[in-house]
């Protein structure tokens, strides 16, 4: 049985993997962004129309000199939360995935509670991440839609995944934990 959670476990990193490395093909914000830069003296009029709406600028943001996609992550109430889910989520799935085949190996009881832990841990980031890339991409179709520009640097856009394959991801990482459980609950 921890051999097929361990098979188990495995497929879900390949499958997160495989989302990671075609997140830039599949939907992302970025592909309405202009592909050449624009200088900033050529995004921003001179004059703004009088029935344009001034965007929102951030109150948090105490350097003039920081990049756009910098002071957006300054203006939100988490601050860079989606860059520390962005890392903290693969890495406890890998951390995990290590404990558990120290587990497998060895069937020493603190590894099978050390990965049980870290599996919990990475699942938690993972909906964290989701849950906070899923805001900034309605934040960016919402500022698009109100015709103001919605990113100012193409490479800090939100990912949007392919459903099915993040859907395959989540509902291994759940029979995962389902096994690492019922195994830790029999020993």
């Amino acid at each position: 049985m921890a051999i097929a959670a361990l098979a188990l476990w495995m497929c879900t990193v390949a499958v997160g993997a495989y989302l990671l490395a075609t997140a830039n093909r599949y939907g992302n914000a970025t592909e309405a962004a202009p592909s050449e830069p624009v200088s900033v003296s050529a995004r921003q009029p001179s004059a703004p129309p009088a029935d344009a709406a001034a965007p929102a600028t951030p109150t948090r943001v105490k350097d003039p000199w920081a990049p756009p996609s910098l002071q957006r992550d300054r203006s939100e109430s988490l601050p860079l939360m989606r860059a520390l889910v962005e890392f903290a989520h693969p890495a406890l799935g890998m951390t995990g995935l290590g404990f558990w085949l120290g587990y497998v190996v060895s069937h020493n009881r603190i590894f099978l509670a050390i990965s049980l832990g870290v599996l919990i841990g990475a699942i938690c980031a993972g909906l964290s991440w989701f849950t906070v890339n899923s805001r900034a991409v309605k934040r960016v179709a919402a500022a698009e839609a109100a015709g103001q520009p919605g990113l100012e640097d193409p490479r800090f856009a939100p990912h949007t995944y392919s459903p099915r394959v993040l859907i395959l991801h989540g509902a291994g990482a759940a029979l995962t934990l389902l096994i690492a459980a019922l195994i830790t609950a029999r020993v």
